[in-house]
């Protein structure tokens, strides 16, 4: 079959896709992308080798609708500006800049949970008259705790752009989370501790979903009604939760099974006194393999699963960050259970919106309640306001960052076609390491041989909104696991609702089918992996993903009903470019008795400090709150504030 017939056949003529979700302001940023907002315009120059887009105009896709239609993922500008920032068309100190003539007390660059928690902390701690501004590269806060939001039959949709999942903390044990951070933000920020979410219908057959996008994967929550689809020469074979019977009914060898089986209660005979440096000493593969004994067959069963939670698979990560994720193979070491898991409607949007609403009361209408906090829109008019003790500046991708002679520090930010400087105080750099090394211009060279040791892995996260799911519960499942040709999962959450968001939970009504795809290459060194991760992530347009979900979906479940020209209402695509830190080994504690990276990284340099999420290795909504903290805590002493 043609690829013109099958991409008919697959529904891709359909209309609704574009006409209900593609926004012309979106068209706008992938057409006119390294026009009119482009750097090169910015500096005034016309280089032809950087005039050519980064990525095409057909790459970005729709956004759907909501506050958030405009940034989903890595935008068309974002990825320009920082291409540009990389390649050095920012390096020159005598570029046209105009000054705001603004001067803070602490700028965050980011805006991301990093940055919300150094914010929250310079409200709570800094008297008087003192400001703070947040520079954020994105037309909406949060980092990758954003959400996408669709309408469909009438039922207003919203699935998370990226990160999602946690569990109501042990209030009396604020070490738990990767190391502290969830039990000291939680109910600071007003988070509830008990959620609604819609019965299901008695005359259904019995079914259980996932509270997040990661439990039904975990070997420790295997109540959801999980299938795990395998390649047989007759086709796809579907075996509904393998691990609950031992993988009994599943294709495997019998060294297979009983290695898998095997996994999730060993641990190692001898352990040294300095347990977690030595776990940190190798990578997960090597102490599957090496040290416990296991077939290779378990590190391909759980890659997909370690590069969607951590970065990158099982070859490159530090057993010691598995372990953090409550792995298995770990007895005897670690009793770390994952409590009943939960998800905001977009995700940890749902966070980034609670230290929002604490910041800036204005910034989302309506009363100050978990409905509206969750389900409100945003006044983009209160965000940057004059007066505010924290304002929030988007759009707005900062370039230099440099201390001066005087006491304060020197910032430069694009947005728009125009760069702008502003003057603090002190500065804390709250967004990725991969653009802070290039950013702060007078950063010495132990921070840089620092950051040179991170590596980041890619992550695309595709929602797909369907006017009904019957094919799912007539296969009877909420959630997969397969090989395929993209990505490994996907299910429905259980949809959190609140007073005014209702979504429906049912087969016959519509939802959202989310799906992570990283992208591991087992065996490959973790930089080259990661490399080709992007290169695919960004060298992919918009047609070419829908139609492999497209196909994805029919050949699991064609067979149950699917049809994905009349099933499928929208996709909304958010690609993350340097989603997660790659904590190889050594990361945590360091290699051949030299200061581990990020301990390095989270010493200020002069008025400058860095407190991001991938300092913590394992990344977390509440621990990187807390690493924003830290850093503002060293700031605002440098600055006497």
């Amino acid at each position: 079959m043609s690829k013109d017939k099958e991409a008919k056949e697959l529904g891709l003529d359909r209309d609704i896709t574009r006409r209900d979700f593609l926004n012309a302001s979106a068209i706008g940023v992938g057409v006119g992308l390294l026009t009119a907002a482009s750097p090169a315009v910015v500096m005034g120059k016309s280089s032809p080798d950087y005039a050519k887009s980064v990525v095409g105009s057909d790459w970005y896709g729709p956004g759907g609708i909501g506050d958030y239609r405009d940034s989903h993922g890595n935008t068309p500008d974002v990825v320009s500006k920082a291409h540009a920032i990389r390649d050095g068309h920012f390096d020159s100190p005598s570029l046209a800049t105009e000054s705001t003539g603004e001067v803070y007390d602490v700028i965050v660059v980011g805006g991301g949970m990093a940055g919300l928690g150094a914010a929250y902390h310079f409200m709570e701690e800094a008297g008087g008259s003192a400001r703070c501004l947040v520079l954020d590269n994105h037309s909406v806060f949060g980092g990758v705790a954003k959400q996408n939001e669709f309408m469909v039959n009438g039922e207003r949709l919203i699935g998370p752009q990226g990160a999602n999942g946690f569990s109501i903390p042990e209030f009396d044990n604020e070490a738990q989370d990767f190391a502290g951070g969830d039990a000291y933000w939680y109910r600071k920020v007003g988070v509830p501790e008990e959620f609604t979410y819609p019965k299901w219908d008695s005359q259904l057959d019995p079914m259980t979903f996932g509270g997040d996008h990661y439990g039904f994967q975990h070997w420790r929550q295997p109540h959801v009604s999980t299938g795990r689809f395998y390649r047989t020469e007759q086709g796809q074979q579907l075996v509904k939760n393998p691990m609950l019977d031992g993988f009994a009914n599943a294709p495997l060898s019998a060294r297979q099974r009983d290695d898998l089986n095997r996994w999730f209660t060993a641990g190692p005979d001898k352990v040294p006194a300095e347990v977690n440096q030595w776990l940190d000493s190798m990578t997960y593969q090597h102490y599957l393999e090496q040290v416990l004994g296991l077939d290779r067959s378990v590190t391909e069963y759980i890659n997909p699963l370690i590069s969607s939670g951590i970065g990158l698979g099982a070859d490159c990560v530090s057993a010691y960050s598995c372990m953090n994720i409550a792995l298995p193979g770990f007895k005897g070491i670690s009793n770390f259970e994952i409590g009943q898991r939960h998800s905001f409607p977009g995700g940890n949007a749902g966070f980034a919106r609670h230290f929002l609403k604490r910041l800036i009361p204005d910034a989302i209408r309506g009363e100050d309640s978990f409905d509206d906090i969750i389900a409100g829109e945003f006044d983009p008019n209160a965000f940057d306001r004059d007066g505010n003790k924290i304002r929030i500046r988007l759009s707005a991708t900062v370039v230099r960052v440099e201390n001066t002679d005087k006491g304060l520090v020197s910032i430069t930010y694009a947005r728009g076609d125009r760069l702008h400087r502003v003057l603090a105080r002190g500065v804390v750099m709250a967004g990725g390491g991969w653009i802070n090394k290039a950013v702060v211009r007078d950063m010495p060279k132990s921070h840089l041989d620092a950051y040179s040791q991170f590596n980041h892995g890619p992550m695309l996260v595709a929602n797909v909104a369907l006017n009904n799911w019957r094919f799912m519960y007539k296969a009877g499942i909420s959630a997969c696991l397969y090989s395929g040709d993209f990505g490994y999962e996907c299910n429905i959450r259980n949809p959190m609702q609140t007073a005014s968001y209702q979504p429906p939970l049912h087969p016959d009504k519509p939802t959202i089918l989310t799906f992570y795809v990283p992208f591991p290459t087992l065996g490959m060194e973790t930089r080259a992996q990661a490399a080709k991760g992007r290169w695919e992530l960004y060298g992919t347009n918009y047609a070419d993903y829908e139609l492999k979900i497209r196909r994805q979906l029919t050949e699991l479940f064609g067979q149950y009903g699917f049809d994905a020209k009349r099933d499928i209402e929208g996709i909304i695509l958010n690609r993350w470019g340097h989603a997660y830190v790659v904590p190889e080994p050594g990361f945590f504690f360091g290699k051949n008795g030299q200061k581990a990276g990020r301990d390095v990284v989270s010493e200020p340099t002069g008025r400058i400090a860095y407190g991001h999420s991938e300092l913590r290795g394992n990344q977390h909504w509440g621990p990187a709150a807390m690493e924003g903290k830290r850093a503002m805590s060293q700031v605002m002493e440098i600055a006497g504030l």
